[in-house]
């Protein structure tokens, strides 16, 4: 939430506090809904190319040294 283009102006340094939950309610949703849509990308990704899906499992298998 912090990386948010509208955190510091209107959340860490707002003084008032019906404003401030309002900016964090909306940042918070905004991020929220990103991440859904990032996730939800990865997940048509994973289901619909399975070279994308051998991929991923072959890069995490390395990662994790299996």
């Amino acid at each position: 939430m912090k990386e948010h283009p509208d955190f510091e102006e209107k959340f860490e340094r707002n003084e008032d506090v019906q404003n401030r939950a309002i900016a964090f309610n909306r940042i918070f949703e905004e991020v929220m809904n990103k991440q859904r849509r990032n996730e939800l990308d990865l997940y048509r990704l994973l289901s619909q190319d399975e070279g994308f899906k051998l991929a991923m499992q072959d890069t995490l298998k390395r990662m994790l040294g299996a």
